[in-house]
């Protein structure tokens, strides 16, 4: 804990040099939420999302939004600041020290994770107390399901790491799933409105049904009892995607070392 504490603290400061950042981020995050907002009061009342989700647009689109925006970050932040430490000579560093590979890059991308939850729980606040987003939430509920999707893309993002670490560049695949997660998923538009196929397609994904339960325990209440289908399809995800991942990572430093990339970017 004493060395994740170090990484964070130094991640903090770097952070607080730049505060201009921090206000263009509350003002991007204000500017969207205006969007969205508009775009709600321009469609009204629609009976899809009020019979399928209980909620209003604006309501519906800030939960896609707050939960794509946390996946995200941990589909992206692990490779990304693997590549960082691999530019600035860091990298051979910190996997020289006795650390499994696993927690050099949990340290490394700590902070940007942490830092996105904090802003998508603070979108959904935004939301809520400035722009009037009507929310029935299920705290146990939604914290478990989110806490599964998480975990879900957490796997994918140390499979993009593993590239990172294997080729050097950054990884064309976290790309594509950023696009199938907002065509799929249902992050600002209900799945139903997909063809057949496409709903088909959408379900491959775990975000799709991370956006789903946490819909259902944060719009209309729903208990653990009425998600236990979509917790059992997220810890599916988690049992396959996570052993696949740990050896892609474990892999690919073996690789690095034998082929002495390692220093190399």
């Amino acid at each position: 804990m004493r060395l994740l504490w170090a990484f964070l603290r130094r991640d903090l400061k770097i952070a607080a040099s730049y505060r201009l950042s921090f206000v263009f981020m509350v003002a991007g995050a204000f500017v969207t939420l205006t969007t969205f907002y508009f775009l709600a009061r321009t469609f009204g009342q629609t009976p899809l999302l009020q019979d399928r989700y209980g909620a209003d647009y604006f309501s519906f689109a800030l939960m896609g939004l707050a939960t794509a925006s946390a996946l995200r970050a941990l589909q992206t932040s692990f490779a990304a600041r693997l590549r960082q430490a691999q530019v600035d000579g860091s990298l051979e560093v910190l996997l020289s020290a006795p650390l499994s590979t696993f927690r050099v890059v949990t340290l490394l991308a700590a902070w940007p994770i942490g830092s996105a939850l904090v802003r998508a729980l603070g979108l959904i606040a935004l939301g809520t107390l400035l722009f009037g987003a009507r929310l029935h939430l299920d705290p146990l509920a939604f914290a478990l399901v989110l806490a599964l999707g998480l975990a879900s893309f957490g796997a994918l993002g140390l499979l993009s790491a593993a590239f990172v670490l294997t080729f050097k560049r950054g990884d064309p695949f976290s790309y594509f799933l950023d696009v199938a997660t907002y065509l799929l998923s249902g992050v600002v538009y209900p799945v139903e409105v997909l063809p057949g196929w496409l709903r088909f397609a959408g379900r491959l994904l775990p975000s799709t049904w991370a956006l789903h339960g946490l819909r259902a325990a944060g719009l209309q209440g729903a208990g653990l009892g009425e998600l236990s289908g979509t917790l059992g399809v997220l810890v599916a995800f988690s049992a396959v995607l996570w052993p696949v991942a740990w050896w892609a990572i474990s892999a690919s430093r073996r690789h690095a070392e034998r082929v002495g990339t390692l220093s190399q970017f």
